[in-house]
């Protein structure tokens, strides 16, 4: 190590000169910091709170409008306009069936939504439900009466959110210990009719004690509060829980909704504190920060004029010499740098130069030979690449099921028998289709048209075997997504999943839906049966294939298409499959869209 630092090097440049100097100089400034603080440093003591207030608020701001999305869903949704409709009375079998979509509904609000400890849905007809179906309310307790109910339901002719602000949690059983009688906060949004009026309210209990959790890594330090207030001046969230719901009330306090955000000294409960305050997006809702000024006032003391001159003086040294010892050092960096730019431009060759430090001429060395390395590295890896997707593109092209002709054939044999000759001619015309289709070998891609003629063809074929119990179904949003490219033989295989999985060979009152669509990524093909639809566990296994390697032989499949798909346009396209126990398949075939 001593040898390196004799000889000429960045090593002893750094140690020797920058180093040392810096060193210096941050002695001189650490020992003038522990003394005193300069009124800057009380400016950016105040900056940076004010800093962390906005983004308290946008935090508070992000998650308060995560949670009124399931409010709209709810207002929204048919069951809920239905059940709270006081002028339709429904059917017992309706209403159960209205409670089942609902329910569906709050499993996904209660699996997502961490803010929200409830959604209440109360109906002008009396109806109530929440995300539990009623399991921990009274029966017997009375809503419409409740101010905060006849707030959400006000006709002041409001069609968005209505923040209700705090109410007590009376209305839980007792089973419900943390939530009985405890402080919510809580938004609301009406729930209209058919004819635009009233007709109950979706609201949105969220937890006091999770919103308290944004603040945790910021409040209580050093003194400091972080809260909120609504625009009366009653605390919503404090880390102290017993001062939820007080009025706060120090002289100065109605300058918090005067203004957008800003900061003032006041004095509360006796002590000198600075105020800090910043709104939200609910109306009337602020962040409120306290510091005691006697933190503030113990880093920001102003420095005496002697300390200051030594503070200048040190910072100019400071920059006189980084900026000799980065001239000195980046010069022949600037060279190595150099030489590296135009590496690719015409080759990869690399010319050596004799720089000015030691540890320049050892990295150029070494450089020069990785780059050779590279070079021939990328020649064999595009080489085996190459050869290696032609392999795999080739092989699973060739994976047709070789049982599907000698059906077709003893298919034409029995219609001819029959004498049946107008579907004997389509089955042989339909026949030859998929032969000649099938046989293209040296085409790569093929337009999404001539796809979806094939598989007309093959459907044709099936559906007669089954005596036309399939119902069959195309539909093409936009004729100009048909000049899309897509592999060869692509819908096939799914189709022949459907039929030989989803109705098990045995088709009733069978439907095949085959619809093309446009998307952001570009074209999607969908392929849905009303069949029997995969168990948990099945979609699983398939959802794991599709995304990992398959060592599946035989006929082509699902698994066989994705990676033909994969290898062909990349990653970012294939398959995926939507399937409920006995609701039916969908699936997904996502291509990028025009050739």
């Amino acid at each position: 190590m001593l040898r390196f630092l004799w000889r000429k090097s960045i090593i002893r440049n750094i140690l020797f000169s920058y180093l040392g100097i810096n060193l210096i100089l941050l002695f001189l400034l650490g020992l003038v910091s522990i003394k005193d603080s300069t009124h800057t440093l009380r400016e950016e003591i105040i900056a940076s709170r004010y800093k962390l207030m906005e983004q308290a608020a946008r935090g508070i701001n992000f998650n308060v409008e995560e949670a009124k999305r399931p409010l709209v869903q709810f207002a929204s949704h048919a069951s809920v306009i239905a059940l709270m409709n006081p002028d339709h009375t429904l059917s017992l079998e309706e209403r159960i069936q209205h409670e089942r979509s609902i329910a569906e509904l709050s499993k996904g609000v209660t699996a997502l939504q961490t803010l929200i400890s409830d959604v209440l849905m109360l109906g002008t007809n009396k109806y109530v439900n929440n995300l539990d179906n009623r399991k921990s309310l009274q029966w017997n307790y009375p809503f419409w009466e409740q101010p905060w109910y006849l707030k959400a339901v006000s006709s002041s002719g409001s069609r968005g959110f209505i923040p209700l602000y705090l109410h007590q949690q009376n209305y839980y059983t007792e089973a419900m210990l943390s939530k009985i009688n405890s402080q919510t906060f809580a938004i609301s949004l009406p729930v209209r009719g058919y004819r635009q009026q009233v007709i109950g309210t979706v609201i949105a209990n969220l937890d006091l004690q999770k919103i308290n959790g944004l603040f945790e890594l910021s409040a209580d330090q050093n003194g400091e509060h972080i809260f909120m207030l609504d625009e009366k001046d009653t605390i919503i969230v404090h880390p102290e829980p017993g001062k939820i719901g007080n009025h706060l009330v120090f002289e100065g306090i109605e300058a918090i909704h005067s203004s957008e955000s800003g900061s003032f000294v006041a004095t509360i409960e006796g002590q000198e504190r600075l105020v800090i305050y910043h709104p939200t997006s609910i109306k009337g809702l602020r962040i409120v920060s306290t510091v005691p000024m006697s933190v503030v006032y113990a880093q920001a003391d102003p420095l005496k004029a002697t300390l200051a001159g030594i503070l200048y003086l040190c910072l100019l040294l400071n920059t006189l010499i980084s900026i000799i010892i980065t001239v000195r050092i980046s010069r022949p960096f600037t060279r190595l740098l150099v030489t590296l730019d135009r590496i690719g431009e015409d080759s990869l060759l690399v010319i050596p130069k004799n720089y000015k430090y030691r540890e320049l001429n050892l990295i150029g060395n070494k450089f020069k030979e990785l780059v050779g390395r590279i070079e021939q590295l990328v020649k064999q890896n595009y080489v085996a690449q190459i050869a290696l997707r032609d392999a795999q593109l080739k092989t699973l092209e060739s994976q047709i099921n070789p049982h599907f002709l000698f059906n077709t054939l003893q298919l034409l044999q029995t219609e001819i028998v029959c004498g049946n000759t107008e579907d004997s001619n389509h089955l042989v015309l339909s026949l030859s289709s998929l032969l000649r289709y099938s046989m293209q070998r040296d085409q790569g891609q093929v337009e999404l048209a001539d796809e979806l003629r094939n598989a007309k063809d093959y459907l044709y074929i099936i559906n007669k075997k089954y005596d036309d119990g399939i119902h069959i179904t195309f539909e093409v949003a936009d004729p100009a997504l048909l000049r899309s490219g897509t592999v060869k033989l692509m819908l096939q295989p799914v189709i022949e999943n459907a039929i030989v999985h989803a109705f098990q060979e045995n088709p009733q009152s069978a439907r095949i839906g085959i619809k093309v669509a446009s998307m952001r990524r570009g074209v999607c093909i969908s392929v849905t049966d009303n069949g029997i639809g995969m168990t948990r566990e099945r979609r699983q296994w398939l959802t794991r294939r599709l995304r990992g390697k398959s060592d599946s032989t035989g006929s082509i499949g699902l698994i066989n298409v994705d990676r033909r798909i994969k290898l062909t346009f990349g990653p970012a396209y294939g398959l995926s499959v939507r399937s409920r126990h006995k609701a039916g398949t969908t699936v997904y075939i996502v291509l990028p869209g025009l050739l």
